[in-house]
């Protein structure tokens, strides 16, 4: 081509030639539509044929975006809380920020309430390929000894793999059991008993009584009272809680994902703990 006329132009050399085709960017459009770049985005969604993304979908996302584009920033230290519900493939986003440095995560396995349920520290940590030392904080300072004994029969279920807490306070009320005809209304009048004292209050109750619940109470009350699910008071904690058919808090996550979160329920409470039911209590707490 060196001599010859392009555009109008004689060129005489490869470095004129390119110039000429990279000007207005022409160079760029014509190998960028021969070779186009595939985003990590277009990638997860040719596999998985995705149409709408999902939370879970992001740890795809960064797997890919790593494979095309490189890893990401990585950092000297990376801490982590609630490490316990994270999935292996989020653990490996963790892990690429990570490389070279250090990681501390945080966490209870037996109140894991994520996709996969891991057994132990040890099953968890396996998907990091990293060297780790695990150390176990096994006295509870929070939940009084009395509640924390209702509670524990339900660790073998839950996490049979993990060391019992030691309760390292005692001297707090003894849970109470209130069998009922009636659960709402007697959880929505132990719960405002319980506001009327000090400190914080908590009506734990299945999702098909939270909407119940909350109409019971009314807008008009002034008591430091909530209403939640099970599942929504994870990593909360209350003065005073009232959990309205265990059973049932159970029946509707089944199985193990259920025991974890009455579990979880039960040891939200510094002071006080009330269970109301109609239903016979799961069989490890009765």
């Amino acid at each position: 081509m060196y001599g010859e006329k392009l555009g109008g132009a004689a060129y005489r050399s490869f470095e004129e030639v390119q110039r000429a085709l990279s000007a207005g960017g022409y160079l760029n459009r014509v190998v960028a539509k021969a070779f186009p770049r595939v985003t990590p985005e277009t990638l997860v969604r040719r596999l998985i044929r995705r149409r709408v993304w999902s939370e879970a979908d992001l740890a795809l996302l960064d797997e890919a975006a790593a494979l095309l584009n490189g890893p990401p920033r990585a950092y000297g230290h990376v801490i982590v809380d609630e490490a316990q519900d994270l999935t292996p493939m989020q653990l490996r986003a963790l892990a690429r920020r990570a490389r070279g440095g250090s990681m501390t995560l945080l966490g209870d396995i037996a109140q894991a309430a994520g996709p996969v349920g891991y057994r132990s520290w040890e099953e968890l940590l396996g998907n990091l390929d990293v060297a780790v030392r695990i150390e176990e904080l096994r006295h509870a300072y929070r939940v009084p000894s009395e509640i924390m004994e209702l509670a524990l029969p339900l660790l073998p279920r839950i996490a049979p793999d993990v060391a019992a807490p030691i309760a390292y306070r005692q001297g707090g009320e003894p849970p109470r059991r209130v069998p009922s005809r009636d659960v709402l209304a007697d959880s929505v009048r132990e719960a405002v008993a319980e506001a009327e004292r000090e400190g914080s209050v908590a009506l734990i109750v299945p999702e098909a009584l939270r909407d119940a619940a909350v109409a019971s109470l009314g807008e008009g009350h002034v008591y430091d009272l909530v209403v939640l699910t099970a599942r929504a008071v994870k990593g909360l904690e209350f003065d005073r809680v009232v959990i309205a058919e265990p059973a049932a808090i159970v029946a509707e996550a089944g199985g193990v994902d259920g025991l974890r979160q009455l579990y979880v329920a039960l040891t939200r409470a510094t002071t006080t703990l009330v269970l109301v039911h109609g239903q016979p209590l799961p069989e490890h707490l009765s």
